[in-house]
């Protein structure tokens, strides 16, 4: 046979171009997952390749006389995200709207998650990519192979979970509620149960509160949140104990990967326990000298919302098969018992003081009650850079959705303090979402 053959191929598409480029990822030239739940799911998605069968001789002509055979391909089964294309649209709109505005130097990750049964709506990561072309990189021209290969890693990685950072006072909610948990202190509105006077010694190392210009003075539990005021939660701290505050850390997850069904997780980054001095423990129960990643900050703040239930977050909640159109669901996983659902009850509370009367009332909605906390701490030693974030829950009575706001290193105009920057971004999402997901229960 002579001339020209014309063969079908297959070539993996995104419609949607750069959407949810972190969580989706890619495929090579020959269709398989390479990164994202392309390649985690890929032995779901892939399918069956066809063939084509022909006997040629070395001068490519055909040898036999019973022709091509041929066996159709079979096409992979689909998956059912968790995200939604609309929340996902809106975050990621924000997210770019954010970091060019406040100047943020390293990027954003934001997520949105349903703490009932730990559905992600949402996880953007400034700056995203296009899916349909992952190798590009802008102003390439003179750039080695190393150089290049380093900037497709940088811009591939899904934050999310994949790297960790200080969470700073976005912690306290973690000190408050194994303080509740453990009756540390008599509850949350105790008039004057506890006193700032600007700082507080600890090992002979004077720790200074954010405000100690400008003393707190008397406060309730409730009111040092609203605060921000490190040294209540210093002060919970030292009467929690290292061993018992551990404890609440590993219910809590953070010394755990959360097993969300992507490749790529990290974990976080404490000090042994048995390396946890005076001092160590300070700084842990104000948010300090540890790293986390996103997914598990989340997480810890769905627990609360869950009614201190852990719930294990994820990204696929079904397949479709290819053949039937059956739709196998996914059951979610829900863990242990953390805390109790008086103390979820009464820290949510007091997220929701934050939001209306504290260092987080830029996340206020019209119409809802929401609840937060603000964080803003260094990004390493000395480094002169910031992390600024947010956690909240909407809305406060039957929390629907957790958030979480991470800025790193803001240098616009509006400074790099999380209420000032990283709350707003809260509000802004959560002023479109909300009214979207009652929509959706109607």
């Amino acid at each position: 046979m002579s001339g020209i053959n014309i063969d079908e191929d297959t070539k993996r598409y995104y419609p949607y171009g750069d959407l949810a480029s972190h969580v989706i990822g890619f495929c090579g030239s020959d269709n398989q997952g390479l990164d994202g739940l392309e390649a985690r799911y890929e032995s779901i998605l892939k399918g069956v390749d066809g063939y084509i069968d022909r006997a040629q001789n070395a001068k490519g002509e055909d040898v036999g006389t019973d022709g091509e055979e041929h066996r159709d391909m079979i096409p992979g089964d689909s998956i059912v995200l968790t995200i939604d294309r609309k929340i996902q649209g809106i975050v990621e709109e924000v997210i770019e709207e954010t970091c060019m505005e406040n100047v943020c130097t390293d990027g954003a990750t934001i997520i949105l998650m349903n703490p009932q049964n730990g559905n992600v709506w949402a996880m953007a990561n400034y700056p995203s990519y296009d899916l349909n072309h992952p190798y590009d990189i802008e102003n390439a021209e003179g750039m080695n192979q190393e150089e290049k290969s380093k900037i497709l890693q940088a811009s591939w990685r899904n934050k999310a979970i994949s790297d960790t950072y200080e969470p700073g006072s976005c912690f306290k909610l973690v000190t408050a509620s194994s303080a509740l948990e453990e009756n540390i202190v008599s509850g949350p509105d105790n008039s004057g149960e506890f006193h700032c006077s600007g700082g507080i010694e600890v090992a002979g190392v004077r720790i200074k509160c954010w405000r100690y210009y400008r003393p707190h003075g008397g406060q309730s539990l409730r009111q040092a949140l609203m605060n921000s005021c490190n040294p209540v939660f210093i002060g919970l701290g030292q009467k929690i104990g290292v061993s018992k505050y551990y404890e609440y850390l590993e219910k809590f997850g953070f010394f755990r990967k959360t097993g969300i069904d992507i490749y790529g997780e990290a974990n976080s980054i404490f000090l042994k326990e048995e390396k946890v001095g005076p001092v160590e423990l300070a700084t842990i129960s104000f948010g300090q000298r540890f790293e986390v990643t996103p997914i598990q900050m989340i997480t810890m703040v769905s627990t609360i919302a869950n009614q201190g239930v852990y719930v294990q977050p994820r990204l696929v909640q079904a397949t479709i098969d290819s053949q039937t159109g059956e739709r196998i669901d996914f059951e979610p996983k829900i863990g242990e018992r953390v805390i109790s659902e008086e103390t979820a009850q009464t820290v949510l509370s007091m997220m929701h003081s934050v939001v209306s009367e504290g260092t987080g009332k830029n996340a206020r909605v019209e119409g809802y009650e929401v609840g937060g906390k603000t964080g803003t701490s260094e990004d390493g030693v000395n480094t002169g850079k910031y992390v600024t974030s947010f956690v909240g829950v909407a809305p406060i009575e039957e929390p629907k959705v957790a958030i979480l706001i991470v800025l790193y290193n803001p240098t616009g105009p509006n400074g790099h303090q999380g209420g000032g920057v990283a709350a707003p971004v809260a509000g802004k999402i959560l002023r479109e979402v909300l009214p979207y997901l009652d929509g959706l229960a109607e």
